[in-house]
């Protein structure tokens, strides 16, 4: 059993201040008039003003903001000694590359089996920067849900905080509902992509000539939810650590083999590079590098220290983006020689279907059937979360076992089944406006929100953390335009804005 201590122990390390450098002191050391002073500590006061200060008076913990203390608390296990039978408590500290791997096992999913398809129209270079930017953003989202959790934590004293309570008590009734929405949204979106997904992967290998539609999604359904409604949580995560290793070494398989056929000189051409597409990929990247569900677990297991928290997230969202951009050239160098017009065909359904080297279509398909398993027992479990959460279930009860489980289980993969089996081609579509509306709401909109309230609200609550992001608003301001932008521009887009304007506003201009 772990028990988490509130007390901790100051460190030995003591660190030599660094001078206060004023703009007063600096004006002070030459000869510059008072007038200049004056004009030099207005211009400084306005400046952070403009970008948002906090006050240092709103710090609860002074030895934890300078460092002296570097955790906000102590994870400990208690054990008996067989010998004398005395209680004895050891330090149960988490280290940096486990939070890291942590969050780079979460981003690392089945998402990534869209972004060729994504990226294919704008080419490689654009998509690449396209990716840049993408996880500039989720770092810094997923940078901002730590402050939350360690202001939350400071201000209750209880560890242990999920995402969907860390949004209710902080933006209140009405934006708490807000965020569940967009929650059980993008959860079920992805849910509808893995089925469909899943479905088509099983039904290639069915021993039928023709599969008819809704047999696949179906039958891969039928064993996903049979096996974790009958399994406990110990039993599946040993599985899926097994299949994630399988994630693993089929990923770096389709990178070795396929750079050996990638034509990386077609893949850079100037000709195949084409950026007026490149906001349609954003969408899909911002899906396929989210993580943030799993920043309040990094939080609790590096026991609230700030610095680790802040290694850990970086550490684990590098090291996907890094994957990420070899997949991509690796993907589409090796159809970028074909001919094939990429804007109407998967990229990686057409290496599956023998569009690239040998090994290519059975390591592709392995690869994708992996990693939608291991995507789809974690979005299982945190659509069963959720629901657990809005119904006031208690998933450890008898009763819950004997009475809600089951319908439960229904209710998290009914519809999505229902929805695959009627369209099995919308793996795509699904992802995309997972990414383009419930990402964008549930991480790019939502925290800055939660944190500008919390930084510059007018009643100024304690806190227990300086920002984790620097800059004051101006991060904040930039991560609620660029979501802004993304929801509208999807959103005219899905409901044919464009097309209707392109058809009956342009052409009149043209003709």
């Amino acid at each position: 059993m772990n028990v988490s201590s509130s007390a901790t122990t100051s460190s030995t390390t003591t660190n030599t201040p660094l001078p206060n450098i004023t703009p007063n002191a600096l004006a002070s050391s030459s000869d510059t008039s008072p007038v200049v002073v004056a004009d030099t500590n207005t211009l400084w006061s306005q400046l952070n003003e403009k970008i948002g200060t906090i006050d240092e008076s709103r710090i609860t913990f002074a030895e934890y903001d300078n460092g002296d203390v570097p955790r906000m608390f102590s994870a400990l296990q208690y054990n008996r000694n067989e010998r004398d039978g005395q209680l004895r408590a050891s330090h149960m500290a988490g280290s940096v590359g486990g939070a890291a791997a942590l969050v780079a096992g979460t981003t690392i999913g089945a998402g990534v089996l869209a972004v060729p398809a994504a990226t294919a129209a704008a080419g490689f270079l654009p998509s690449s920067a396209a990716m840049l930017v993408a996880w500039f953003y989720m770092t810094m989202s997923g940078l901002l849900i730590a402050e939350l959790t360690l202001n939350r934590m400071g201000g209750t004293g209880r560890p242990g905080l999920g995402l969907l309570d860390l949004y209710n008590n902080s933006l209140g009734r009405t934006w708490g509902a807000v965020g569940s929405a967009a929650y059980m949204f993008l959860h079920y979106a992805v849910m509808v992509a893995y089925v469909a997904q899943g479905g088509a992967n099983l039904a290639k290998v069915l021993p039928w000539d023709s599969v008819p539609d809704g047999v696949g999604p179906a039958a891969f359904v039928s064993v996903c939810a049979v096996a974790l409604f009958n399994a406990n949580r110990d039993v599946v995560e040993k599985v899926n650590n097994g299949l994630v290793v399988g994630v693993a070494a089929t990923f770096l398989a389709i990178v070795a083999v396929g750079a050996q056929t990638a034509d990386f000189g077609a893949l850079v051409n100037i000709s195949n590079q084409h950026p007026e597409h490149v906001v349609d990929c954003f969408p899909i990247l911002f899906l396929s590098l989210v993580f943030q569900n799993v920043v309040p677990t990094v939080v609790d297991q590096l026991e609230g220290d700030r610095s680790k928290i802040t290694k850990a997230i970086i550490a684990g969202t590098t090291a996907p983006l890094l994957l990420f951009l070899a997949w991509n050239a690796v993907v589409l160098g090796n159809v970028a020689g074909t001919g094939v017009d990429l804007s109407v065909v998967d990229p990686v359904a057409l290496l599956q279907s023998g569009g690239g080297a040998g090994l290519l279509g059975p390591l592709v398909t392995g690869f994708s059937t992996l990693a939608v398993v291991t995507s789809l027992i974690g979005f299982t479990y945190g659509l069963r979360d959720g629901w657990a959460d809005l119904l006031k279930l208690d998933t450890k009860s008898a009763d819950f076992e004997a009475k809600s489980k089951l319908p439960l289980f229904a209710l998290i993969f009914g519809p999505p089944l229902a929805l695959a089996c009627a369209n099995p081609d919308i793996f795509y579509d699904a992802l995309e406006y997972g990414g383009a509306f419930g990402v964008s709401t549930l991480f790019l909109i939502l925290p800055p929100l939660m944190v500008w309230k919390e930084r510059y609200g007018d009643d100024q609550t304690p806190l227990a953390t300086k920002p984790m992001v620097p800059f004051g608003k101006l991060p904040l301001g930039s991560m609620w335009k660029a979501a802004g932008t993304l929801i509208l521009e999807q959103g005219a887009e899905k409901l044919g804005v464009f097309a209707f304007l392109q058809e009956h506003v342009l052409s009149k201009f043209q003709s």
